[in-house]
């Protein structure tokens, strides 16, 4: 029997070529784990700078993005907060009242429900429950615009669950965005 012209050639070149991937596919398994490079870039982000332990009362200036800045101050946590519009049940409800003063060069817009949260004794972090409070206003909806210099006071309201305890208040700027966040020690 005879093969035709060629054939040999081509499953030659083709068990070569595969010979080929199998070293580069296996010597790829052979690499130390210092030579290994990471699949995805994972960009270092600036560490904020250390702040002395902060209670009611202080005043923390935080970065936000877009090189501006604000002077968040949390000026009393109101346990319990009387809730006007019906209650969740297993829930107690407290507020955080604060200052925002925009300390920045240009005007800036945040929510305050969004870069509030509250630690619980529990050590479970929680965000705003949104729900309206009788003890003080919660800005206009979270929302804020605040001009060079300008300052806006408001509260921001939490749903913990009963018996859990807030044990810190925690202000993120540009909700969340930041990486700067500033933590008051109840």
């Amino acid at each position: 029997m005879t093969r035709p012209a060629g054939v040999g050639l081509a499953a030659r070149v083709g068990l070569a070529a595969l010979a080929a991937l199998l070293v580069v596919l296996t010597g790829r398994n052979q690499e130390s784990d210092a030579e290994k490079k990471p699949d995805v870039f994972v960009p270092s982000l600036p560490t904020p700078p250390p702040r002395p332990p902060a209670y009611l009362g202080d005043t923390l200036e935080l970065d936000r993005i877009g090189d501006s800045r604000v002077a968040v101050t949390v000026r009393q946590v109101i346990n319990p907060a009387a809730v006007p519009n019906g209650r969740e049940p297993g829930k107690d409800y407290i507020a955080v009242a604060l200052s925002i003063k925009n300390i920045g060069r240009l005007t800036i817009t945040g929510d305050a429900n969004n870069n509030v949260s509250v630690v619980g004794s529990d050590d479970q972090t929680y965000p705003s429950s949104l729900v309206t409070v009788a003890t003080c206003t919660n800005f206009l909806y979270g929302q804020f615009v605040l001009a060079p210099q300008e300052a806006a006071d408001g509260c921001v309201s939490f749903a913990l669950p009963a018996g859990v305890s807030p044990t810190e208040v925690r202000y993120s700027p540009s909700s969340g965005i930041s990486i700067d966040v500033g933590v008051w020690t109840l």
